[in-house]
């Protein structure tokens, strides 16, 4: 099997103990059932009740030490650890697989991926599988829509959003409207105030978490009120594993966002 940096992993008994450096990837364990094997999570994963892990320290700064020591046969990471983190990790020992998903679709692939490493493939095929119907249900409505709204989703008060080749203009595509952060010429660009309200978006999205702005705040911004977007009423606050991270979380996100959308 192989991650998404097409790196090599031997598919063997499957791993009992998994330390997660991202939120997309814890997210994507629990949405795989696997839970129960996770060894270490990085800090701004969210766990459901009951379940204690350890944490190994933040999504860009983790103690190497400390995932040693949990003696994990399996770490997952996320592309933001490749360039870095990756070699420190391989030079000590340890099987990493790193996700680097650019599309709804390829989240699910590299899942199944994953479920393959971990070894619990046959029982993750009916949720990938449902999965995929239901990514498929949206582009049976989204794909004939003849009208596509100008969507801005905004990750952060500095306007940091998706560009061309990131997930999220594969979501925002997918749901029928056009990504705003596509006129960037990087995946992940910040786009001014100024040039939003240029380009005047017709749905405004917020990934709303604790230090975003809210629905409330972006319409009182200054010289925001002629956006097109507040003037129709189509500012909407969605939680962030629906559309900030990628997991499985995305196929929810993709939903919802096909509603607004519409």
């Amino acid at each position: 099997m192989v991650d998404d940096l097409a790196r090599p992993l031997p598919l063997g008994p499957g791993a009992r103990r998994i330390v997660s450096l991202a939120p997309s990837c814890t997210e994507c364990v629990l949405a795989l059932g696997a839970g129960d094997r996770l060894a270490g999570v990085e800090e701004h994963s969210l766990l459901p009740p009951g379940l204690a892990v350890p944490r190994i320290g933040g999504f860009k700064h983790f103690d190497l030490d400390r995932i040693v020591a949990l003696r994990p046969d399996l770490v997952l990471a996320a592309s933001l650890h490749a360039a870095t983190a990756l070699p420190r990790l391989v030079a000590h020992g340890l099987s990493v697989f790193v996700t680097r998903p650019r599309t709804v679709d390829a989240v699910i692939d590299g899942m199944a991926r994953m479920s393959s490493v971990i070894g619990i493939a046959r029982e993750a095929a009916p949720l990938l599988a449902g999965l995929r119907a239901r990514v498929t249900r949206v582009l049976e409505r989204t794909l004939a829509r003849r009208v596509r709204p100008l969507v801005f989703v905004e990750f952060s008060p500095d306007g940091r959003t998706g560009g061309p080749q990131s997930f999220l203009d594969d979501l925002v595509t997918k749901a029928g409207g056009v990504n705003l952060g596509g006129v960037a010429r990087v995946e992940w660009p910040v786009i001014s105030g100024a040039t939003v309200r240029r380009l005047d978006p017709d749905v405004i999205v917020i990934a709303r978490y604790p230090g975003s702005a809210t629905r409330e705040s972006l319409i009182a911004r200054a010289g925001w009120e002629g956006v097109a977007a507040v003037k129709a009423g189509r500012v909407v606050e969605m939680d962030p594993g629906t559309i900030k991270r990628p997991g499985a979380g995305l196929v929810d996100g993709l939903e919802q966002l096909a509603e607004i959308c519409a």
